[in-house]
């Protein structure tokens, strides 16, 4: 019978620290989310593939402030093909275009100094 009592007694025991590591483990976790919360709110935002959204990254340098005139600058797009979104940064601009499928999609770098397209980045579903 008293070993009975002690097993009861240490299975008891082992119950009470149980809920207390699963309690701590829970405020470890919730700090956790509450530091990736507040780590995404400074980070910036980035639009999902296939959003009709037109994103305009905010430059706050003065360069960035000021684009002189560049004039005409044409840059190939197919019929079936459509601009996504831009990002403008000092005197470069990268236009994010893709095709109405949302297949062959790409990103064109045009220098605005230079009046020419530098490269462009094809985005392939499974390129590795």
């Amino acid at each position: 019978m008293r070993v009975v009592k002690t097993l009861v007694a240490f299975m008891g025991l082992l119950i009470v620290i149980g809920i207390g590591l699963v309690a701590y483990g829970l405020s470890l976790d919730k700090n956790a989310k509450d530091q990736d919360a507040a780590l995404s709110e400074q980070a910036p935002t980035v639009p999902m593939a296939g959003e009709n959204q037109v994103v305009n990254a905010p430059d706050v340098s003065p360069a960035a402030a000021q684009i002189t005139p560049f004039g005409d600058i044409a840059v190939d797009i197919e019929p079936d093909e459509r601009l996504i979104g831009y990002t403008v940064s000092g005197d470069h601009v990268t236009l994010h275009i893709e095709g109405v499928d949302g297949l062959a999609a790409r990103l064109v770098i045009v220098s605005l100094s230079e009046k020419t397209v530098l490269g462009r980045i094809l985005l392939a579903p499974n390129a590795q």
